[in-house]
């Protein structure tokens, strides 16, 4: 890492936090949940007739009782008109996921695309997901493409809210939106520290503590941080992470609060691929390896670290109506010294694979501002709910790029590892663009009858987009783009409901045409129906949903020039149904489990879009207490997905199409609890030791890689 990135580091370390949240006063309407603002740590109790939204860690779950992040009305999963699923932190913490790909592989329908060792992007009913959220307030990741390892250590819960939501992000998506509720303070003192140790000298050590800085608890903070060291089962490869996050809450009166807080995470990998292995030969057949064969030299190395501010004050009106501010400031710089393949070999002689060795250096900085007002109104002697708000954000992108000799020959796909560094020629500006947008939304929740609930609303978009991608100038200005949102759910009896739901999708996009301009808008229309039932008394939450999905404009990369990724916008079509069932089915039976069917995925020819993507998937995640042996938990977390494929195209030879057969991975974990104090668990993954790929999503271009073989963790968990 440059002197430069040391320095500005160093400066965000040293930088920390004061922070809000209000107290709610007596004779507040039970029904004003405070969903989207919680704890992780257990809740304080306050003096309050007002209802809470429990943080995840606090009731042991594997669900939740209310979600804001369709809407922002505060509702159940059983009443808010959309498939939503939770992985709450007792989920996360009983399967030891660390990272949001190990958690986001625990949610109904999403497939982690890992289609290199630090660059991740993710899918749902089809398509990728582009919609991110932290606390409710959307946060832009550019290109939708996750650099490095993202550490869930500071989040109380991940809420995936599948199917369109341009109400609240600002841009309609059909996949989903993934939705980071941060962990808060407690005003009790509590810690946690958690040391493990696994397979390839993986090391961490990661704590986390909360509580009153006075007396009364009214300014209370907390404090998460983590490092991790980990080598792999690639060959050269090995990751360094650090992440800090505080938070600060400060209640100003009974009725209003503020919050400060930052997030600092530094990820550091060095021996990463950039592309992947070359699954053809020159002939257009099958080439195979090991596991841990790589394309990274020694010298290669990727270091992302992301900065994250953020402040909120909220303010309780005594008619029930609340108003909350929230400003945020994103900032990721990234630097990477990369070395690409190309090329495929000659069966013969291991002649054919060519060099693209390159440095890259990209600054992303976004800022967001958003104020939304909810609370009841009274209309036709019903109550009602409704929100009001708007978001501005701008966000700013530049990447710069220096490059050795492009196209030296190889001698083989072995003589990779020892590729010699190059000499890298002058920088030049790859980007330079900024984006800004202004979303104005409103939704109400229309109390029609006892039974029968409405929730209709829509977002305004203006989005101006200007600058230069690979030395073409962009300029792309949309005004009051109209995005609807219309749902509705009947309650069948006390159990069970119907809901239906219709969304617009609008979405403003950044890839490339073959002329080098932004392809045109995303727009379509995204439904959805089914049904919601909760069961024990709301320990336990199902849906059931059919959905469809209709797109223009739907980017397809047909090619590259140079290292510049080139895509057509079509036509496309989606059609599925879903299950997801999460919580607790007995008092020692807990469970999280979901399948997708991907009925029809196909253009306006007929053709099926997307074959990377598996038709069916299935997840279940369970952990269960052992009987007359009361301190040990036992769970196992089963993945399975359909057969998948690509075809590859090799210049003057053919079209070849690559499958890979449907697959299952298994992961076990053994948890005993010693004392009140001291937790030991062990977590097994792979155990089956299934080879498969890890994703298909570029393998169109000819490449991809082997996922991790079985390997083990061990942790110990101190409490107080």
């Amino acid at each position: 890492m440059s002197q430069l990135s040391l320095i500005h580091h160093a400066h965000y370390r040293r930088l920390f936090v004061a922070l809000l949240i209000a107290f709610h006063e007596p004779g507040f309407a039970e029904d004003q949940r405070q969903t989207g603002e919680v704890d992780a740590l257990p809740e304080v109790k306050v003096t309050t007739k007002v209802a809470h939204d429990q943080p995840s860690e606090q009731t042991k779950s594997y669900t939740v009782n209310a979600t804001a992040t369709a809407t922002r009305l505060n509702t159940s999963l059983r009443d808010t008109p959309q498939s939503i699923s939770v992985i709450t932190r007792q989920l996360m913490d009983d399967f030891r996921a660390l990272t949001v790909n190990d958690a986001l592989s625990l949610a109904t329908g999403v497939r982690v695309e890992q289609f290199e060792t630090d660059r991740s992007e993710y899918t749902a009913r089809g398509f990728n997901i582009t919609n991110f959220q932290i606390d409710g307030l959307s946060t832009p990741i550019t290109y939708g493409t996750q650099y490095g390892d993202l550490d869930v250590a500071l989040y109380d819960r991940i809420e995936v809210l599948r199917g369109a939501n341009g109400l609240l992000t600002s841009t309609g998506n059909p996949s989903a939106t993934i939705n980071f509720i941060r962990k808060r303070p407690t005003k009790d003192l509590k810690a946690q520290i958690n040391a493990t140790a696994g397979s390839w000298d993986n090391r961490r050590l990661d704590a986390d503590v909360s509580g009153a800085l006075n007396a009364d608890g009214s300014v209370r903070a907390r404090l998460v941080m983590a490092h991790q060291e980990k080598n792999s089962y690639l060959d050269r490869y090995s990751n360094e992470r650090n992440v800090a996050y505080g938070v600060i809450e400060a209640d100003l009166s009974d009725r209003t609060s503020v919050a400060v807080g930052h997030t600092y995470q530094q990820n550091n990998s060095s021996g990463n691929n950039w592309g992947s292995l070359p699954l053809l030969y020159a002939d257009g057949s099958p080439r195979h390896y090991k596991r841990s064969d790589s394309t990274a030299p020694h010298w290669s190395y990727w270091d992302v670290g992301t900065n994250i501010s953020f402040a909120e004050m909220t303010h309780l009106f005594a008619n029930g109506w609340k108003a909350k501010g929230q400003l945020t400031h994103k900032q990721t710089e990234a630097d990477a010294r990369l070395h690409y393949i190309y090329g495929n070999e000659v069966r013969s002689t291991g002649l054919g694979l060519l060099s693209y060795p390159g440095r890259y250096h990209t600054r992303t900085e976004d800022n967001v501002l958003d104020f939304y007002a909810n609370g009841p109104v009274e209309l036709a002697g019903r109550k009602h709910e409704l929100v009001l708000g708007t978001t501005l954000s701008k966000a700013d992108v530049r990447d710069y790029s220096r490059f050795g000799a492009i196209g030296t020959p190889l001698a083989s796909f072995e003589s990779a590892a020892d590729f010699p560094l190059p000499t890298f020629g002058p920088e030049s500006k790859v980007a330079d663009f900024s984006t800004r947008t202004i979303n104005t939304y409103a939704a109400a929740r229309i109390n029609v009858m006892d039974d029968l609930k409405v929730t209709a609303g829509g977002s305004l978009l203006s989005y101006d987009l200007q600058g230069i991608s690979y030395g073409v100038p962009q300029s792309v200005k949309e005004d009051n783009k109209l995005t609807p949102y219309l749902g509705a759910v009947y309650d069948i009896n006390d159990q069970h409901s119907l809901y239906a739901s219709y969304t617009g999708i609008y979405k403003p996009q950044a890839e490339l045409g073959r002329d080098f301009k932004v392809l045109p808008p995303l727009q379509g229309k995204n439904y959805e129906a089914g049904v919601k039932s909760e069961w024990l008394n709301g320990q336990l939450n199902s849906t059931v949903a059919l959905f469809k999905t209709e797109q223009e404009h739907l980017p397809q990369q047909v090619g590259t020039q140079g290292a510049t990724s080139i895509y057509e916008g079509i036509e496309a079509i989606s059609k599925g149904y879903e299950f997801d069932i999460a919580g607790q089915l007995t008092d020692r039976l807990s469970m999280n489990a979901g399948y997708t069917r991907l009925m029809s995925l196909k253009n306006s020819d007929g053709k099926n879009v997307n074959p990377y993507t598996p038709r069916h998937q299935m997840h279940v995640a369970a952990m269960y207490k052992v009987p007359y042996v009361e301190h040990l938990k036992l769970g196992a977390n089963l993945y399975w997905q359909s057969e998948t494929h690509v075809d590859i195209t090799l210049q003057n030879v053919g079209t070849f199409r690559y499958r890979q057969d449907s697959y299952a991975t298994l992961n076990l974990v053994a948890n005993y609890k010693i004392d009140q104090h001291w937790d030991a668990a062990l977590n097994l993954y792979n155990v089956t030791n299934e080879k498969y790929l890890s994703s298909l999503r570029y393998a169109y271009a000819g490449q991809a890689y082997y996922a991790a073989p079985m390997s083990a963790l061990a942790t110990l968990t101190w409490r107080y």
